[in-house]
């Protein structure tokens, strides 16, 4: 019978065992190299979102310097906290009084979107709580206000005379003024032509309060005597000239107590009116008066009886 042939098997490679242990090694550090990349990747991601430049933290952070900047008086702060295109208020923050300013501000919520915010905000203003919310948008590296916090402040005048509202020179063609929140001085008028008591009112911010200021100058007892006599004189004159339609036996003072009316005009444009009733005329008197600047005294009037062109006089 054949002998069937021997093999014998190889002798195994002792270094095969150690190389492939090597191999797995060296793709696990790889594996871990990679995960510990992606994780500190996703790390300092998540950092930045929490505390980076773009992160609800630094909204928060913006927002709030942007209002103790308006609450300390810090004019540049709250310059530098708006968009350079974001309309300016009419008043500075430190031209409104230390103790009328709003006070505690807080950082209530912040709703963060792609490169803006929704910051929902409380101060106070005198003892009231206002919650607000603020748009802040990032650009140039930081975060900044979309609009400022000053709301329209409707403004209206019984005369044409400049007043100051914190420090503020209101010309008499002035309809509304952007005023930061907080109380509002209005300076008191006492010049010889003109009074008014010095008086203020509240803003908190919100455009829908609507705040409207009735500013109440009134012409003194010597402004109304020099209009007075200006008028009278003018109507005794041109009674005895013949050239107005009044009886020749009409006496120029009889007349009665000038009337204030409003006048729309240049600032210290002021005027009254003098009905004036003889037999079957009625009628009245016009006389506009033009202040110096300074409220003091009369530098021109003009007089016209009703329908005819006006004249100097006084």
């Amino acid at each position: 019978m054949a002998t069937a042939p021997q093999f014998q098997m190889p002798d195994e490679d002792p270094a095969l065992p150690e190389r492939a242990t090597s191999r797995r090694a060296m793709i696990a550090v790889a594996l871990v190299a990679l995960l510990v990349g992606i994780a500190g990747t996703l790390g300092v991601q998540a950092l930045l979102e929490r505390n980076g430049p773009r992160s609800e933290q630094a909204a928060r952070e913006a927002v709030l310097d942007y209002l103790e900047a308006i609450a300390t008086g810090d004019d540049e702060a709250a310059d530098e906290a708006l968009l350079p295109s974001a309309e300016r208020a009419a008043a500075l923050p430190s031209t409104i009084a230390r103790d009328g300013r709003l006070r505690s501000p807080r950082v209530a919520a912040v709703e963060l979107g792609d490169g803006t915010a929704s910051v929902d905000v409380t101060y106070l203003i005198a003892e009231r709580t206002v919650l607000r919310e603020i748009d802040a948008v990032y650009a140039d590296g930081a975060w900044r206000m979309q609009r400022t916090l000053a709301e329209p402040v409707a403004i209206a005048t019984a005369l044409s005379v400049p007043v100051q509202i914190d420090g503020i020179g209101v010309v008499p063609a002035t309809r509304s003024l952007l005023l930061l929140p907080g109380s509002h001085a209005i300076a008191p008028i006492d010049a010889p032509l003109v009074a008014m008591p010095a008086t203020s009112f509240e803003t908190d911010g919100d455009p829908r309060s609507r705040v409207a200021v009735d500013l109440t100058p009134t012409l003194t007892d010597a402004a109304i005597d020099a209009l007075e006599a200006a008028g009278r004189d003018f109507v005794a004159e041109c009674v005895a000239a013949r050239s107005c339609a009044l009886p020749p036996a009409f006496d120029a003072s009889q007349l009665p107590r000038p009337i204030v009316v409003p006048r729309t005009g240049q600032a210290g444009e002021v005027a009254v009116q003098v009905p004036i009733a003889s037999g079957e005329v009625g009628t009245s008197l016009e006389v506009v008066g033009f202040m110096d600047p300074t409220l003091s005294a009369f530098e021109s009037m003009r007089c016209a009886l009703a329908g005819a062109e006006p004249r100097s006089c006084g």
